[in-house]
Parts: C-alpha cells; sequence; structure tokens
C-alpha cells in the first residue's frame, strides 16, 4: 500500500545512516565457504512502538458514503518513511548481534535485508548459520527461496566466486537517456561500480560533462558520440573486470598511477587487485596541482582502506623519486596534511604485472618548463593588460595585442600568453598581477577546474597548452604597480603600462586606420620615439612595404607655399574607370592633393588643377611633364588666366619631375598600406580611399628634415617665419667681400637670403 508521509517527514527528526556506504564484499575471506539469505518483507515484520501507531492512522472513505468511513493504524514499519531504512537497518542489527557475539571468528555482511555470512570451513558456516537461522525466525522472516549455498553468488550487484568478483552482467539503456535526470542517475549507478569496474576519471570525462549546465532535473541532455563511446567502455569493463577476494593474513597496499587528468590508485594485495580509487572529476579549486592530487588521492585512499579493514596500508608505491617525495613533504600543503601520520614504506617500484598496462599515463606530475627561481642569461619581458581589452608586453621588443576581454586580468593573461609563443628562449617573466602569476605558476601540471564562463575555460587551456609546447624553460613572478620605488625593474613595469595606456592604444588605432609614421604618431600623441617606431615595425604592412627614401637631388623647390607646384599623372588599376589618379605637390611644403579621373586630357587637367586651388591655393608657378593634356594651348589658356607660369622638364626624362614622382610612390604605397591593413571598412570608393591616404600623408605623417606635417607647414607659410626680413652680414668667397642681405626663410641647417636682386642659399653649418 502507498502513503503519502510527506508531512511526517516534513517534521519527523531525520536519524542518518548507520551504514553510510556499500560493504565490499572484495574483504570477504578468500576461499571462504558463504551463505547468503534475505529476509522476506524486512519492513513489514518490524513492529511500531504501541504508542506511535496512532501517528501513522489514515483513513479509507466508503464507496458513495454508504457507509461510515474506516480508520486504520500502521503496526509496522511503513515504506515511505524518512527513518524506515535506519530504524530497519538498527532492528536486524539487533536481532544478528547474539550472532556475531557467539561466532566472531566468522565474516557477517548485514546490509538493509541482505545477510551474508563466511566461515573458514564448511562446517563452521553451517553451525552460524543454524544458529543464525533460529535467532532471526523468533522475529524476522528468512525467504526460504532466496538462500544461496553455492557459487556463482549474487550479492549487493555482485556476482561472487571463490575468489574473485565481478559485476553482474547488465546492459546500459541509452534510448532512455533524455533529461539531466536520466543521466545523473546513470552515472550515479556507474560511479557506484567503479571501485570495481577499474574505468579512470580522463574516461570518463565526456558523459560528466553533460551533467553540466542547466541545473533543472528535466533539462533537455544529448548524448554525445564521445559519451555514447564511454557507455560502451563501462559495458565492456563490466563483461571483463574482476577484482580479488583478500587473505586476511597478507597486507594490502596502495599504488599510485600518474593518470591522465588526475592520478589512479589502486589498493592490491600482492599482485591481486582489491579495489579502484579515483578523485572526483570536479575540483573546489579553479588550479589544483598535480602533486596536490596526488596526496589527495592517498588521502582518500588510505581512508578507505582503514575502512574497509582497519589498518593503514603497509606500503604506498608513488611516480615519484625519493628526492621528489622529500621535497613535495617541504614544499606542498597538501602532502604535510595528508601524509604526516603515516608510519608504512613510500616506494616508487611498482609490482610486475600485465592488469595495470592499459592506463593512460601522464608525464605531467611535476613542472618541467616552469621554474621557481630567477634564469640567469634569460630575456626579462614586463607584461600588463588593461580593462578596456588591450594586452601589452615590453623588453627586447614591445608589443601590444587587442583582445576581446574587458578585464585587465585577462587581457593580462593574454600578454603572458604572447610572450610564451613569441620568446622561443629562455625568459623571466614580470607581472603586476598577482593573479595571473600564480595561475601561470601553477598552470603546467594542474588539473583545471570546469567553469561556466567559457572565455576563462578557453584562455586557461590555451596557457596550459602554450606552456606544455615550450622547449625553453620561464620563470614569472609578481611586481607591485605605481610604487614609485627606483630602479630600473619599476621603470620597466611603468614601460608595461603605458603601452595599455588611453595615449598609445589611440596611437595604435590611428595607426591601423591610416598606417601614419612614427613621427606623425609621436608628434599627434604623447607617446615615445621607441613606442612609435615600435607600432610602425609591428604593422606587417608597414613593414613589408617600407622602401628607402630617396634623396632629391637638384630640383628646385619653392621657398615659400605655393611658389612651385610639381604635376603629374599616375595610373592605379583597382580604381577601375578612374584609374588616371592626378597628383600635384607643393615643393616647398610637400603638401599633396591627387583627384582620380576617368582620363588624362585637358579637361581632366583643369578639372584637377580647379580641385587643388579648393584646398592648396593658387600657385605663382606649376611644372609638369610634356604630357599632351599640359601641352595643349587651351592649358596654357587656363593658366594664363590664373596668372600661373607653366615649365615642363627634359622631354622622356623623369628626374626633372623627381619630387611628384617619389610622390606617386609615396601616395601608391600608403594606398596599399590602408586597403590590406587598415581597420576601416568605410572607404568602399577610389575617391573615399584616395581621400584617407591624402589626410594621412598631409595632416599625421611628419617627414625627414621636418618638424610639422606638410599641412601645418603649407597653411602657416614659413616655418621660421620670425627671421624673415631681418639684415645679415655674409661673405662672398669669391670677392673676399662682405655683404648685407635681407633673410626670406631660415632652415635648420639652411639660410635664403636676397642680396641686389636675387636670392641665395648659405650652408649655415
Amino acid at each position: 500500500m502507498l502513503m503519502d508521509l510527506r508531512a511526517v517527514n516534513a517534521v519527523i527528526q531525520p536519524m542518518g545512516p548507520l551504514q553510510p556506504g556499500l560493504p565490499s564484499p572484495a574483504m570477504i575471506p578468500k576461499d571462504w565457504p558463504l551463505i547468503i539469505i534475505d529476509l522476506k518483507d524486512c519492513f513489514f515484520t518490524i513492529p511500531l512502538a504501541e504508542q506511535d501507531c496512532e501517528k501513522f492512522a489514515f483513513t479509507i472513505p466508503a464507496i458513495n458514503n454508504k457507509e461510515p468511513a474506516t480508520r486504520f493504524q500502521w503496526k509496522v514499519l511503513p515504506q515511505g518513511l524518512l527513518n524506515s531504512p535506519t530504524i530497519c537497518q538498527t532492528f536486524v542489527g539487533q536481532v544478528l548481534q547474539p550472532v556475531r557475539d557467539k561466532f566472531s571468528d566468522c565474516y557477517i555482511i548485514h546490509y538493509i535485508d541482505d545477510i551474508l555470512c563466511a566461515a573458514e570451513t564448511r562446517e563452521k558456516l553451517i553451525d552460524c548459520y543454524t544458529f543464525l537461522q533460529a535467532e532471526v525466525a523468533m522475529r524476522l522472516t528468512i525467504a526460504s527461496d532466496k538462500i544461496q549455498t553455492s557459487a556463482p553468488f549474487h550479492y549487493l550487484g555482485m556476482q561472487i566466486e571463490n575468489r574473485k568478483i565481478k559485476p553482474q552482467k547488465i546492459e546500459i539503456r541509452k534510448d532512455t537517456l533524455k533529461t539531466l535526470n536520466d543521466f545523473q542517475k546513470l552515472l550515479g549507478d556507474i560511479n557506484w561500480i567503479r571501485p570495481t569496474l577499474g574505468i579512470p576519471t580522463y574516461a570518463m570525462s565526456n558523459l560528466f560533462s553533460i551533467l553540466r549546465g542547466e541545473p533543472d532535473l528535466n533539462s533537455k541532455r544529448i548524448l554525445t558520440p564521445e559519451a555514447t563511446k564511454e557507455i560502451k567502455l563501462v559495458e565492456e569493463k563490466i563483461q571483463s573486470a574482476q577484482i580479488s577476494r583478500i587473505d586476511p593474513l597478507a597486507p594490502l597496499q596502495l599504488l599510485i598511477f600518474a593518470t591522465a587528468h588526475s592520478p589512479t590508485g589502486i589498493i592490491i594485495q600482492n599482485t591481486d587487485l582489491v579495489e579502484w580509487s579515483f578523485l572526483s572529476h570536479s575540483t573546489i579549486k579553479t588550479f589544483t596541482l598535480y602533486l596536490d592530487q596526488i596526496a589527495t588521492l592517498i588521502g582518500q585512499a588510505r581512508l578507505r582502506i582503514i575502512k574497509l579493514c582497519g589498518n593503514d596500508p603497509d606500503k604506498i608505491v608513488v611516480p615519484l623519486t625519493k628526492e621528489q617525495v622529500r621535497q613535495a613533504f617541504i614544499n606542498s600543503g597538501a602532502w604535510q596534511i595528508g601524509l604526516p601520520d603515516f608510519v608504512g614504506v613510500i616506494d616508487n617500484h611498482y609490482p610486475k604485472t600485465k592488469i595495470f598496462q592499459f592506463l593512460k599515463l601522464t608525464t605531467w606530475i611535476l613542472p618541467k618548463i616552469t621554474r621557481h627561481e630567477p634564469l640567469e642569461n634569460a630575456l626579462t619581458v614586463f607584461t600588463d593588460g588593461s580593462s578596456n581589452g588591450k594586452a601589452a608586453y615590453t623588453g627586447p621588443k614591445e608589443r601590444v595585442i587587442k583582445t576581446q576581454y574587458q578585464s585587465a586580468q585577462r587581457a593580462e593573461l593574454v600578454a603572458v600568453i604572447t610572450v610564451l609563443q613569441d620568446f622561443n628562449q629562455p625568459v623571466n617573466i614580470i607581472s603586476d598581477s598577482a593573479y595571473v602569476v600564480q595561475a601561470t605558476r601553477d598552470v603546467e601540471t594542474a588539473l583545471i577546474k570546469y567553469s561556466m564562463d567559457d572565455q576563462l575555460n578557453q584562455l586557461f587551456n590555451l596557457l596550459q597548452q602554450t606552456v606544455r609546447k615550450r622547449n625553453f624553460p620561464f620563470y614569472i613572478t609578481h611586481i607591485r604597480a605605481h610604487t614609485n620605488l627606483p630602479g630600473p625593474l619599476t621603470i620597466a613595469n611603468e614601460q608595461a603600462d603605458l603601452l595599455v595606456s588611453s595615449a598609445f592604444i589611440k596611437a595604435q588605432e590611428l595607426h591601423a586606420l591610416t598606417h601614419v609614421n612614427a613621427a606623425g604618431l609621436k608628434n599627434k600623441f604623447d607617446v615615445t620615439w621607441k613606442q612609435a617606431k615600435d607600432i610602425v615595425q609591428h604593422c606587417t604592412q608597414c613593414q613589408v612595404l617600407h622602401l628607402p627614401t630617396q634623396e632629391a637631388g637638384v630640383n628646385p623647390r619653392g621657398l615659400y607655399p605655393n611658389a612651385l607646384w610639381q604635376m603629374d599623372v599616375t595610373h592605379v588599376p583597382s580604381f577601375g574607370k578612374l584609374s588616371y589618379v592626378h597628383v600635384t605637390v607643393n615643393t616647398y611644403s610637400h603638401f599633396i592633393w591627387a583627384t582620380c579621373q576617368t582620363g588624362e586630357s585637358t579637361s581632366h587637367v583643369k578639372k584637377h588643377v580647379l580641385s587643388c586651388f579648393t584646398v592648396m591655393g593658387v600657385p605663382e608657378k606649376i611644372k609638369t611633364d610634356n604630357g599632351p593634356g599640359y601641352c595643349s594651348k587651351a592649358f596654357q589658356k587656363f593658366l594664363n588666366q590664373w596668372n600661373i607660369t607653366h615649365t615642363t622638364g627634359i622631354p622622356y626624362n623623369s628626374q626633372g619631375q623627381a619630387i611628384v614622382e617619389r610622390t606617386n610612390r609615396t601616395l601608391k604605397t600608403q594606398l596599399v598600406k590602408q586597403k590590406k591593413g587598415g581597420d576601416s571598412k568605410e572607404c568602399t570608393t577610389p575617391q573615399m580611399q584616395l581621400n584617407l591616404a591624402l589626410y594621412t600623408l598631409n595632416f599625421l605623417n611628419i617627414y625627414r628634415n621636418q618638424t610639422t606635417t606638410s599641412a601645418e607647414q603649407h597653411l602657416t607659410g614659413k616655418k621660421n617665419s620670425p627671421h624673415e626680413g631681418k639684415l645679415i652680414w655674409w661673405k662672398d668667397n669669391k670677392n673676399k667681400t662682405w655683404e648685407i642681405g635681407k633673410v626670406i626663410t631660415w632652415e635648420e641647417f639652411c639660410l635664403c637670403f636676397t642680396r641686389r636682386k636675387s636670392a641665395s642659399c648659405l650652408d649655415t653649418h
């Protein structure tokens, strides 16, 4: 009969379990004969105290209310009551106690309503069973049809033979695995028999992963192909796995194997397998060192052995040398806590048997790449990260990485990973994040705890893979930021901070958009020469396309803005129909203007010149080559209207147009840089691409022998205007006479002045 006892269970005081785990059949001495009995309807044969019966009263109503309802009270232990299993265990235990007292040399196991008796001889077993049967019959009922007297015996899901124990043959139904609750029950059952099957933790990782995610028991889960293979492995192990019954006179030993993911423990007697021991698939700490996992497993297995037989193992075999064990006791808190009272032998010699050879072993027990002391003759690199997602390092070279993370710690983690990838040599890393330093120190041999944060999982896994792939050691340490302490370490750490500062980031972003040169970056932002140069050097497009500067030769230059222009037409095939790019450069300021057109006839030239007027103003003189568009009468008439003098170079000799020819190359190079390596996706038309390149060349770049941009020089006139009009004395070396001149412009190494009716230049060195 089913009764709803939830109301009673809600107010009853729990008694707790008296047997928190299943007894292990492996502790039944080998070759001892057995008898197994089952108690019939155990709960219903245990009487309730008379004063408690009224608390379990219930009513059965009459059909159609044709008669009074019938009231009943439970007089025996009801099923579904919170404390019924505990009361049952207590009651049966009291019944069996006289048997245990009289036959103390027999081995008696009792779990709920299943009783197993074992004795050294058949005669002793019969005597024990006869007495047990008489004691039990007075208060309980034995199911006579379930008495087992010959092998193989079936007890608690196991098949027990004279020396071996096997799990009962079962087949796992996969078609019913649809929800979290289904998988939770399945894995609970598998975990129950894992000590017998010997399936390491790493071999169940995909099944364990299915339990992650939404905690609702009815939430949907999918059996993946990888998890299906693991279920098949469980079924195969069930068919073949076996453990041994013990020899009560021989000691137990504990073997620790360094298997993947986490260590595996095996309890043996001589070479016979008694039980497997595993750590939980999940951990409390984010990083658990493999050495600490070994200590935890030893503590767990020692406790299990004490529960099984009441004693510590005589020997523990670990995958460590004696020196490594000694260092573990010195440096590992887990070893100091887990093994201080062990008086047995700690060894590293495993028994020679093939039974353990299928285990997949790992080599990552102790750190191989990570060092705990600074490396000599190694590079020193400083890292930093910012909450804006920028990661950077500085040392022999500097690099800034744009990440997707909005956390300074995660960005710095990326910086450390990048250092380990970029420097294929011994390296000392200094970071101002204690979190990152500790994670990097531990990750080489650590078990990484699964987190609901996928980004963090990916970062930690990438860090571990990067460390394990290295061929050279590294050391990482922490430095406090912003301490204002003297010394090179503080200065270098501040340099790393600057790399992720707003000024540096803005400079980097501008270069990614425009590919401005280093001088332009330094001029526009508060960055050092080294930082500006590093930004340009780390740009793949600027590295490939950087060409040596061509000297100006003897090409005449203007002495002030719009004194002299050079003009030419170059071709950019990627512009399609607008591939004719007309280029004008002011020879004084190097200011450039260009338009893309469909041809190079006079009409196109006039259109381009008018466009130049709107930006640069009207020049005094224009120099071109001898192309038909420039030499036509229509163009000459156009220039005369604007009072512009037109000159041409030597026919078929481009050297007379060296300034504009070099400008053509500069403009094309800039277009290629911005097209291949620019961050801007807005510049879709030829003219937009051209405008972005012109903006960079005119308003951002600063060229050799310049202190301002071409635009500033063009718009402000003469660079050293305070000297204009000043009178100077100068010596004519030819006539050996001193004369007076008036300053036109005064450059850094050159002075231009007037004498009589002409202008002259002097070198001021």
